[in-house]
């Protein structure tokens, strides 16, 4: 094999695993996230300095699909276009990676749960592409309104800035507080608990 895929295929894997904030275990079991607390964290992200910690990467292509969505009535795999097909909406909140407003658009989470036929009654995993995840009931993940952003401020959410895709609530909600929540790089979600929907 030529040594320049071999050291493309290196860095293609090192970049992707790294995609994310780094995730800690606590005593629990459950997979949380440190936001970063660093001066470069306090200002604009940029390719070479953000909250994020990673390199820029290439944006998914036009159908390669960017989120997959299992274990309700009927698996998804969404491009980025099939994804916004779903409806839109926009809210502007305080982001509290990089302490400043933002405004994000995108498709309300319980929209994408009905088309999956994942009911409120189920649990799921909102698994990254670093494979950090959050486990949550339905029904608290609805009611806070959680949107799965694919724009903010009116472009493209980069890689190497918490995108394609990622979990963000309006201010006030229950949890918008709750930073593990705000799954960044978005890869899937798996329904995995009581009346998940599947057969």
């Amino acid at each position: 094999m030529d040594n320049r895929w071999i050291a493309f295929g290196a860095a293609a894997v090192l970049a992707l695993a790294a995609v994310t904030g780094c995730g800690r275990t606590d005593q629990a079991g459950t997979t949380s996230q440190t936001p970063s607390t660093s001066p470069s964290a306090q200002g604009a992200p940029t390719p070479t300095s953000n909250p994020y910690g990673v390199p820029t990467i290439d944006p998914p292509g036009p159908d390669e699909p960017i989120l997959t969505v299992t274990g309700g009535a009927t698996p998804l795999k969404l491009t980025m276009d099939q994804l916004n097909a779903l409806g839109s909406t926009s809210i502007t909140v305080d982001e509290p990676f990089v302490k400043k407003r933002q405004t994000f658009s995108g498709v309300p989470l319980a929209v994408v749960l009905a088309k999956a036929g994942i009911p409120d009654s189920a649990t799921i995993d909102t698994v990254a592409l670093n494979a950090y995840h959050y486990s949550s009931a339905v029904g608290p993940l609805v009611a806070s309104n959680a949107l799965i952003a694919t724009k903010r401020d009116g472009a493209a959410i980069p890689y190497d800035q918490g995108g394609p895709i990622r979990m963000v609530f309006p201010d006030g909600s229950k949890l918008s507080s709750v930073l593990d929540a705000w799954n960044w790089s978005l890869a899937s979600i798996n329904a995995t608990g009581p009346s998940a929907g599947g057969s």
